[in-house]
């Protein structure tokens, strides 16, 4: 054989490999591309769940630090808890015992009564505790949305404008309790009379307003009061003083901090169940997140047709958790 055909038969070989090698290549990109794609989503899959994981993480770190800055601080490694009063300040022993039981009952969303949503809803946003802090920023809402409410106060100095800001602008003033400290108004039946009598005195010199409508501090189905709570309503009848509890609760009362978002779902989901939705709404220190709820949870009632927002009135149906 001749070296001309020798190389002829090099490079005809030369080029039949590299077909082969070319067709290998081919396979072998065919099934490495489905491989780097199922690859490539399955990272992203795991990159989603653990950046979602790490939001979480996040809200619940930001949850833990507004309940620090709320006061309610739980000690590393210890069951130590501490608890506030409505004004912020730390609290102990049987006082903290009694504030988390009756928060215990505030937060419950819905409480006993019957569901009726025939007809025109009526709607009720009341506030206890205060005046305080927010209590301007409330009324400015109120105000934005030209909408009345009702604010069961205790007794506090260096509010004088915002007792009167409250009957000024139309609102309900009712009374709450002077001290809100229960094993005081809850020692005796004595004890509640001269704590209310206070509180009315104290509203009538700054306001002119003669109160007559009340809210027990824990709610009428307490279980703090050492006094029999009917044989406290029974002395509000005495006095013709008309006492209000709820049966929507938004959830803000002391205890582990609830975003406005969590506070208007609390509402919003609950008000439809009641023609009379009586909600419950803390006016103390710390509540900011109460505030930023409000306009979510008032735009969302006004866009119903059949759904008003009113104060309490002599003609407001009586919400009462003991008959």
């Amino acid at each position: 054989m001749s070296q001309e055909q020798n190389n002829k038969d090099f490079d005809n070989k030369l080029e039949m490999d590299g077909r082969i090698s070319y067709v290998k290549i081919m396979r072998l990109i065919k099934i490495l591309v489905p491989i780097c794609i199922l690859m490539t989503f399955t990272i992203c899959t795991v990159m989603l769940v653990l950046v979602a994981n790490l939001g979480r993480k996040i809200d619940r770190l930001e949850d833990t630090l507004h309940s620090l800055q709320d006061g309610n601080q739980t000690a590393l490694g210890s069951s130590l808890i501490t608890v506030s009063d409505i004004d912020g300040n730390v609290v102990d022993g049987s006082e903290a015992a009694d504030i988390a039981e009756a928060a215990e009952l505030e937060n419950r969303h819905v409480l006993d009564g019957s569901s009726n949503s025939a007809g025109i809803r009526k709607v009720y946003l009341t506030f206890d505790d205060g005046p305080g802090p927010n209590t301007d920023k409330i009324l400015d809402i109120l105000e934005q949305y030209g909408v009345k409410a009702t604010f069961f106060v205790v007794g506090k100095e260096g509010y004088a404008e915002q007792y009167r800001r409250i009957v000024e602008e139309g609102h309900t003033l009712g009374m709450h309790s002077y001290s809100h400290k229960y094993n005081e108004i809850y020692a005796s039946l004595d004890a509640y009379k001269n704590d209310l009598n206070k509180l009315h005195d104290f509203l009538y010199e700054l306001t002119g307003e003669d109160c007559n409508i009340v809210r027990f501090p824990g709610g009428s189905s307490n279980t703090i009061s050492n006094v029999d709570m009917r044989e406290l309503i029974s002395y509000l009848n005495e006095e013709n003083i008309v006492y209000y509890d709820w049966n929507v609760s938004s959830g803000d009362a002391t205890g582990n901090y609830k975003n406005a978002d969590r506070i208007a779902a609390n509402v919003l989901e609950s008000i439809d169940q009641y023609n009379n939705a009586i909600i419950l709404f803390h006016d103390a220190a710390g509540k900011d997140s109460t505030v930023e709820a409000l306009p979510i949870i008032i735009e969302k009632i006004l866009e119903s047709s059949d759904t008003v927002i009113l104060p309490i009135s002599s003609d407001t149906v009586k919400i009462q958790h003991l008959k």
